[in-house]
């Protein structure tokens, strides 16, 4: 006998799924540091049947892979989504409610309150890789036998943090790192779903980011000495009244389907302020950009540069300019296997196709798709009135996991060689 969708959908444990998501919640996995996480989601998986391995991307940073082989002659499907967490919930109190109130100052740093779960970490994104580990389960004590592969893939290094100046080590070695390594190690599939936090709305095209380093050098002398000498923080403050001005003139130009890129000014640094008597002897600022389709970030770096041409026209002066991440967008067609498999899963429980969105940020789909893996994000997050970074609504976790179910049943059961013939994706132009 075949097993239907709600014979199938009624097979998900929601005890289980929010027990997962608390019990990788509290185990801290801040970038570089999610060895742990790795180990105890490679248990995870291998208590729903899966086949696991575990893969060093660097020392006490593993990826765990999980593989729930099919039958064969069905397109496969790779469940994506990271383990480490922007922050530690170890940092001082100070940045931990600037980041969001309900976060704990003492373990447990998950718990759950009514329909809610709490913590660092259940937002972004721990609950959907146990909604990940919960749709497998469901599909195994169902009986489904499927005729594509899923794999479950838990990533070291997503979040959008880099090395650059001073800041080098494992924990500022993300931006991709997990899953770069995972699809040049053997981790590729043909589609895959992240459970990156988009309330439950499909996201098929993801902007690319551009970082960059404007700096200023000059001389260091004593302040009883410094008649006459430039003070490089007022320089900046120059190129940051002409970056203010140019900003809105950079998203016009670089906005996509309505949404216009951000620009965020993320640091600056000069001097030393223990070294106060001193003239700074540089000062730096650090930008981040985000730019869509079909641009690159050699036409981001174009446009610093046409910005940084009005300074010196203005001032006399001209920063130096460093580029230092480059993530170039991915965006995936309305025709693709993996989106109508999701409209098919989101139609299963709310009755209609899910809803489009676009955002300014990027994520791991970029690194996948660009290596061929055609890859979305669709995902739980807070519900109505908490849209807040580290909160989850339990229904809509509950939600995803069966749609998920479903948009798995739908996808892995379709003939592989005529979706590969049908089903094409645009990329990096």
């Amino acid at each position: 006998m075949t097993a239907t969708i709600q014979d199938v959908l009624a097979k998900i444990d929601v005890e289980k799924t929010i027990k997962r998501t608390l019990d990788l919640a509290n185990i801290e996995s801040p970038t570089g540091f999610e060895g742990e996480c790795a180990e105890a989601y490679a248990r995870m998986m291998e208590e729903v049947g899966m086949r696991v391995k575990l893969q060093e991307v660097e020392p006490g940073r593993l990826n765990a892979v999980g593989v729930l082989p099919g039958k064969g002659g069905g397109p496969s499907l790779m469940f994506n989504g990271h383990l480490d967490t922007s922050f530690s919930p170890r940092e001082p109190a100070e940045i931990l409610k600037a980041i969001s109130p309900v976060y704990r100052l003492e373990p447990p740093w998950a718990y759950r309150e009514g329909d809610w779960l709490y913590g660092m970490g259940v937002f972004n994104m721990k609950g959907a890789l146990a909604a990940y580990v919960s749709a497998v389960e469901a599909l195994q004590n169902a009986g489904v036998e499927l005729k594509g592969d899923i794999m479950i893939a838990g990533v070291v290094g997503e979040i959008e943090k880099t090395q650059v100046d001073q800041y080098r080590g494992a924990q500022y070695r993300g931006y991709g790192t997990g899953t770069a390594y995972l699809v040049t190690h053997g981790g590729v599939t043909d589609f895959a779903i992240l459970g990156e936090p988009t309330g439950l709305r499909l996201m098929l095209t993801h902007f690319g980011s551009v970082w960059a380093k404007m700096y200023l050098k000059g001389q260091m002398v004593h302040t009883a000495h410094s008649t006459g000498v430039t003070n490089l923080i007022l320089r900046m403050n120059r190129v940051l009244n002409v970056l203010e001005e140019w900003i809105p003139k950079y998203q016009e130009r670089f906005s996509h389907q309505g949404v216009k890129p951000t620009v965020n000014i993320g640091s600056i640094e000069g001097g030393w302020p223990w070294r106060c008597s001193r003239t700074p002897w540089f000062c730096n600022l650090y930008v981040d950009l985000r730019y869509p389709p079909p641009y690159s970030a050699v036409d981001v770096k174009e446009a610093l540069e046409e910005m940084l041409n009005e300074v010196e026209k203005r001032y006399g002066f001209k920063p130096m300019l460093d580029i230092y991440v480059s993530d170039a967008w991915a965006t995936v067609p309305e025709d693709s296997a993996v989106v109508k498999a999701i409209d098919e899963g989101h139609k299963a429980v709310f009755g209609t196709p899910a809803e489009r969105v676009v955002f300014s940020w990027s994520s791991d789909a970029n690194v996948l798709t660009r290596n061929g893996v055609v890859a979305v994000n669709y995902g739980p997050s807070g519900g109505p009135g908490k849209e807040m970074r580290g909160t989850l609504y339990i229904p809509n976790l509950i939600a995803c996991t069966k749609v998920y179910t479903v948009a798995s049943m739908n996808l892995c059961n379709m003939d592989r060689k005529k979706v590969k013939q049908r089903f094409t994706i645009t990329y990096g132009e």
